[in-house]
């Protein structure tokens, strides 16, 4: 019960924080063309500190790549379950496309992070289990599979190369943080030295800065798009994104006997709503992007109210 009080304490705090950043953009104080510099430095500073803060602190543990099976199988059965639903419905190839786009895996670093942080206060384990949830269960995949699905049922021929996308992948600030934050923790040395202890006070300053980056940024991307025509697709994605899965999380994390703090955080991932990556894949490859924008909009809009009463029925 404690655990969802603070679920629902962290939705609508979050929520406070984005309508003041609304109220900013609003008053020109942020702009638009500030995007991708809050956007650089998310992905590129203060998401690399805060996976090799948290990994660094806490050695990795068989049980948790259950963890990461679990959330990985549940986003691959809601793209299944959304491709035979725009079969059913007979959607064009980009529709369907787009509908499988947002129903598979949500946005678990840009929203995930600040809420797991903050409904777990002071958790490192929670934190960690949310940092390899989000980063090897939901971002790898992600970055895999939405491009392939992206070009196959968009409108070019172009071919994917998953050589090409793991390099980049592998290359990234992210990816280079969670190597260096797992083989760290292995590392026996007091944090409290003094060449040392500065080094991770320097990394929890600048943790301090994820939610509101991510809050700056939701507030930047937010923009009216009409749902009219798409209805259907949303109410199917949004059903499938952040009901399917998370009750699908929570059925493998009691078969697996995962952790009650383990089975919350991978039910509160799981209900995340549809990442913003969708989005960029389909403009990229022309596979419906205003159809694929207006549903991950939507779905952000929707999770204020979705998520806590998911992680209440199913958490």
């Amino acid at each position: 019960m404690q655990a969802s009080l603070q679920v629902f304490e962290t939705v609508f705090a979050f929520t406070i924080v984005v309508l003041l950043c609304l109220l900013l953009r609003k008053l020109s104080i942020i702009k638009t063309e500030d995007n991708m510099v809050f956007t650089k430095l998310l992905t590129q500073v203060v998401l690399p500190a805060v996976i090799f803060l948290q990994l660094s602190a806490t050695p990795i543990k068989s049980g948790q790549f259950l963890l990461i099976f679990a959330v990985f199988v549940a986003g691959v059965l809601s793209m299944l379950l959304a491709y035979f639903a725009g079969c059913l419905l007979r959607l064009s190839k980009p529709k369907t496309g787009a509908l499988m786009l947002t129903s598979s895996f949500g946005s678990s670093a840009l929203l995930g992070y600040p809420f797991i942080a903050f409904s777990f206060p002071n958790n490192p384990e929670a934190i960690a289990d949310a940092v390899l949830l989000s980063e090897l269960g939901v971002g790898l995949p992600m970055f895999l599979l939405g491009p392939a699905i992206a070009i196959y049922f968009g409108n070019q021929t172009e071919n994917f190369s998953i050589k090409k996308t793991l390099f980049s992948y592998f290359q990234s600030p992210i990816f280079i943080a969670i190597v260096f934050g797992i083989a760290v923790s292995f590392v026996p040395f007091d944090r409290q030295n003094n060449f040392v202890a500065p080094f991770f006070e320097a990394l929890k300053m600048i943790n301090g800065a994820l939610s509101i980056l991510a809050c700056l940024i939701l507030s930047l991307n937010l923009k009216f798009i009409p749902l009219r025509g798409i209805i259907p697709l949303f109410v199917i994605s949004a059903l499938i994104q952040m009901w399917f899965q998370p009750f699908i999380a929570n059925i493998q994390a009691t078969i697996y006997g995962l952790t009650i703090l383990q089975a919350q955080v991978l039910v509160l991932v799981s209900s995340m709503p549809s990442a913003v990556l969708g989005p960029v894949f389909a403009s990229r490859h022309n596979c419906a992007p205003e159809t694929t924008s207006a549903l991950v909009m939507a779905h952000i809009v929707i999770s204020i109210v979705t998520v806590p009463m998911v992680f209440y029925f199913i958490g």
